[in-house]
């Protein structure tokens, strides 16, 4: 985290591995699985160096496949491709704020009844008929589907 508040991609990111080819066969060929990987910090502003170079986005997956090579050992040499989604890129292809997926930082002010403001944590907005129950909303971001059940409540 220091590092990205300073502008720098994580020298050791933080890697969260999923498999969703282990659970849907169908979105890899017979024999092949899709790997993501969630990958923490990579600042949106970057002291040097742009998330449009792709050379530049090149040597942060690779820092990333390394940290996962070091617990699997011949993943790199596994992979047939990779598509790599910076923040930037993020926000250019979802419409994610500077490539935040928690629709905001989850700092002190923005947890329990302040997120997304104080007043609004009861999904209503000043819009009859009209609420909002995305991961800018409580119990915060992230892919749980929390705040829409909570919505739907």
């Amino acid at each position: 985290y220091v590092e990205a508040s300073l502008g720098r991609p994580a020298a050791r990111p933080v890697v969260e591995m999923t498999m969703p080819s282990a659970l849907d066969r169908t979105i890899a060929p017979p024999g092949k699985h899709v790997v993501q990987f969630f990958v923490q910090y990579a600042p949106y502003e970057l002291a040097s160096g742009s998330w449009a170079d792709p050379a530049f986005v090149d040597a942060f997956a690779d820092r990333v496949f390394g940290v996962v090579e070091e617990h699997c050992p011949g993943f790199t040499k596994s992979v047939i491709a990779r598509d790599v989604l910076t923040p930037l890129h993020l926000e250019q292809i979802f419409g994610l704020h500077r490539g935040s997926i928690f629709h905001g930082a989850l700092s002190l002010n923005q947890l329990g009844y302040g997120r997304p403001a104080w007043g609004w944590s009861n999904y209503r907005t000043p819009l009859a008929g009209f609420y909002h129950g995305g991961a800018g909303s409580h119990p915060g971001g992230g892919v749980m589907g929390a705040p829409g059940r909570n919505c739907a409540r």
